[in-house]
């Protein structure tokens, strides 16, 4: 049973059309990961949770991508995605519910502030990495060394972005580090994994019991069939090495 929210908040329209629409907006965990992955101009982008589409002028604007599909629950986001970036694909579905034929073929599939603001992150991030051939997964991710949090009831945050407690909630999720790592390190054909985070308080607009995260963003790589050694590269504060 997929128990997803289908945000209908024009919030999310609101602040997506003007922000996150040019590479300077990004955050710098964000941007050190992309350019670490340093992807060509040709690459095939599937973008989960794409707003108003802002990623895929980002990406064009960076690295010059025309090829970007972008995925959205929320309706009003995706009507907007299509005027502001009339050369790319866009879907108003539920990434769980969307089939698979639909989109297919891309070797890079991103997800940022996306997965980690849903109720089935771990489907979600099953299915992304089962779509995905061979290339690269992005996605970001909340870490902490205590007690991993995914229910909505004792950590959520309001999708209001004037500071204001009211509106739709998502969850908030954070996630043990060491439990992170044991899952992502068992996906088929994992090859590389490469990591940029920093410590930070959570939202003004989160309601969460905790007063300090990591805010990493993670590239996941797969190779068809690899049997060599795991790559890893982590640059996360130190309590997390």
């Amino acid at each position: 049973m997929n128990n997803n929210i289908v945000y209908s908040t024009s919030e999310i329209f609101k602040f997506y059309s003007e922000n996150r629409i040019k590479w300077s907006q990004f955050y710098p965990s964000e941007k050190d990961v992309l350019e670490y992955v340093n992807p060509k101009s040709d690459t095939k982008v599937l973008d989960i949770g794409c707003g108003c589409g802002g990623l895929g002028m980002a990406l064009k604007e960076k690295f010059g991508i025309k090829d970007y599909t972008g995925i959205d629950i929320n309706k009003k986001a995706i009507k907007k995605a299509i005027d502001l970036n009339p050369l790319g694909n866009f879907l108003n579905e539920d990434f769980l519910e969307i089939s698979s034929s639909k989109i297919k073929n891309n070797n890079l599939i991103i997800s940022l502030s996306c997965i980690d603001w849903n109720i089935e992150f771990k489907s979600m991030l099953q299915k992304a990495w089962s779509i995905l051939e061979e290339g690269k997964f992005i996605l970001s991710i909340r870490l902490t060394n205590k007690e991993g949090i995914n229910d909505i009831k004792k950590s959520y945050q309001f999708i209001n972005f004037n500071g204001n407690n009211e509106g739709e909630i998502a969850p908030y999720n954070i996630y043990n580090f060491k439990k992170w790592f044991s899952e992502i390190k068992t996906l088929s054909n994992i090859s590389e994994i490469y990591c940029y985070g920093y410590n930070g308080k959570p939202a003004k607009t989160a309601i969460t019991p905790y007063k300090e995260v990591c805010f990493a963003v993670f590239s996941l790589s797969k190779v068809k069939d690899f049997n060599g050694e795991l790559r890893e590269k982590i640059k996360l504060p130190i309590e997390f090495k």
